[in-house]
């Protein structure tokens, strides 16, 4: 029997271009023009919360430093006077060595400074500036540090499936919701010593391991940046994003110093109520912040993480295994081509050089401005003030400015470059980003005087274009519903970074102070010369993503719809 109607292949999921600003089916695009800009995705929908999580990061980060220092000389202090009344008890009461009775006298004026109760959590004490106190905040510092990156490394590639799954703002919400909870076992151990132990705090590295640490909320982040934003414009949105960072951790130590002066010695633990308050704030304002990835996108990720009726337990295990993700960084479909796989390769790799290049100097910048210049916290407070000024410059004005008189002026054909895919501008970006840090950290090692070192730096500072544009690259070079994993992958490598890096040159300067405590500066900048010779690896891509996504999708599907069937259904 004839059929009395025509038929057209369809995919299964409704797939829409993804250089579009979203990639909803036509249901959910009619919904949204009902509701309206209310419920459309924007970036500046997650900015406030995402300000308030990196300013709360920034001005917490000294005082936790000074609690942990408080809550260390408590127990040193406290050790070294329950073995002083050890050695007194084992004397008899007439055995006072020659000379020692006017020490014992000095000692026991002096009682007072030295008792625990004499030391005020979370503020400055005079008398826990000893070895012993400085020893052991170091190694909590290692040991939390390790705890934290080695956990969040782990489980920064299973957020990011689980963000290709479930969309962005849940796992967004659920993340830092976790960082709050480590924030308020701080809390709680500095505002109630007695009752919770300092070991408690490796509790709180825990949490803030399984949170992704503040890689994975900026992972995060740049996902929904990607998902609704053109391609052309996907730097400037992850630009953003880079720039409320830096503005947070420049304001940030301001913002912390101004509480800490309202607070004073009768409230040095303000600044934690303070930051926990606008944590919990941030939080509840992810509930109001649109999805940015579209359903259609959603359930073909879970297609994918379920896998096939056939799969083996052994498979379902690999795809549980949190390296796994890691496959997202060589793309193994043959229809993307070599080109594609070693661009993404190259893209991650000079991105994590660029993060661990920032992540290593952070500590010894501080360390060698003492040193050489005899800062103190003031100095170098403004420093790192100063240089996240010139970061948040960068990103915020100088990035879209750069785009914009490229697509205006310099292009040849007047068209929008970058708009179906990774182009020549991303590459010139990167490559001068990376020339502005060579620049910046031999400009750290010749330095003679504080005022060149903060020119240094401000130089320096046009780096964080390239870790912006090193990312939305890479989203343009994979489909929609994979981005999440893809900067899960990208979290791992940073995470790894981030622990690997600042111990190399903290190991490297503690070797080479004595003589030559600039040359970890020059170990950098020949680092940064490395990504910029790998970054000559990279070319433009012509095959854009979302074509990709899209012929995938159609040779999957076998689905039969009628072409105006509707008017012939009576005679069904």
């Amino acid at each position: 029997m004839v059929s009395a109607y025509s038929y057209k292949k369809i995919n299964e999921f409704d797939v829409e271009d993804d250089s579009k600003p979203t990639a909803h089916t036509p249901l959910e695009s009619e919904l949204q023009n009902r509701l309206g800009w209310l419920r459309r995705p924007s970036v500046f929908w997650l900015l406030p919360s995402f300000l308030l999580f990196n300013l709360t990061m920034g001005a917490t980060a000294m005082p936790k430093m000074n609690v942990l220092i408080s809550l260390i000389c408590r127990n040193v202090l406290s050790a070294q006077s329950a073995a002083a009344g050890s050695m007194q008890l084992s004397r008899s009461p007439h055995e006072v060595p020659a000379g020692e009775s006017g020490q014992s006298m000095q000692s026991g004026a002096g009682v007072g400074n030295y008792s625990i109760n004499a030391v005020v959590i979370g503020d400055y004490n005079s008398q826990c500036s000893i070895r012993e106190v400085e020893s052991a905040t170091a190694l909590l510092n290692l040991y939390g540090n390790l705890i934290a990156g080695i956990i969040g490394a782990l489980c920064a590639p299973v957020w990011g499936k689980l963000s290709d799954r479930y969309g962005r703002v849940k796992p967004l919400a659920a993340a830092s919701t976790i960082v709050v909870f480590s924030e308020l076992i701080s809390v709680l151990i500095a505002s109630l010593p007695d009752v919770f132990p300092l070991n408690w705090i490796y509790l709180g590295y825990l949490l803030e391991g399984f949170s992704g640490t503040f890689i994975l909320i900026m992972a995060l982040a740049s996902s929904y940046a990607a998902d609704c934003t053109e391609h052309s414009e996907r730097n400037v949105a992850l630009g953003w994003f880079h720039g409320v960072m830096f503005f947070g951790m420049a304001v940030g130590p301001i913002f912390g110093g101004y509480l800490g002066m309202v607070g004073g010695k009768s409230r040095p633990l303000l600044i934690f109520y303070t930051a926990l308050v606008l944590r919990i704030t941030g939080v509840v304002l992810l509930f109001f912040v649109p999805e940015s990835l579209a359903k259609s996108d959603m359930r073909k990720t879970e297609k994918f993480l379920r896998g096939g009726p056939d799969q083996s337990w052994t498979d379902k295990l690999k795809r549980a295994n949190p390296l796994y993700a890691l496959r997202i960084l060589i793309p193994s479909d043959s229809k993307l081509g070599k080109p594609l796989q070693r661009n993404v390769i190259v893209l991650a790799g000079v991105n994590t050089i660029m993060f661990g290049g920032f992540m290593g100097a952070m500590n010894v910048m501080m360390l060698y401005s003492q040193y050489i210049f005899a800062w103190g916290n003031r100095e170098s407070g403004i420093f790192l003030s100063t240089v996240n000024f010139f970061r948040t410059i960068a990103t915020i004005l100088i990035l879209p400015l750069a785009i914009r008189l490229f697509r205006r002026w310099l292009s040849p054909t007047g068209q929008r470059a970058g708009s179906r895919g990774f182009d020549r501008l991303d590459i010139f970006l990167i490559r001068i980003s990376i020339a502005s840090d060579i620049i910046g950290y031999i400009g750290y090692a010749i330095a003679p005087t504080g005022a060149l070192f903060t020119l240094s730096g401000a130089v320096a500072s046009l780096g964080a274009v390239g870790l912006t544009t090193s990312e939305a690259s890479m989203t343009k070079l994979i489909p929609k519903s994979q981005t999440g994993e893809l900067l899960g992958a990208l979290g791992f490598l940073q995470a790894m970074a981030r622990i690997i890096a600042p111990t190399v040159a903290n190991l490297t300067y503690s070797w080479t102070v004595d003589r030559t405590p600039q040359l970890v500066f020059w170990g950098i900048a020949i680092t940064f010369v490395t990504a910029g010779a790998v970054s000559f690896l990279v070319h433009p891509q012509a095959t854009p993503a979302e074509t990709l996504d899209d012929e995938a999708e159609g040779e999957e599907s076998e689905a039969m719809v009628p072409i105006g069937g509707a008017k012939h259904c009576a005679n069904c």
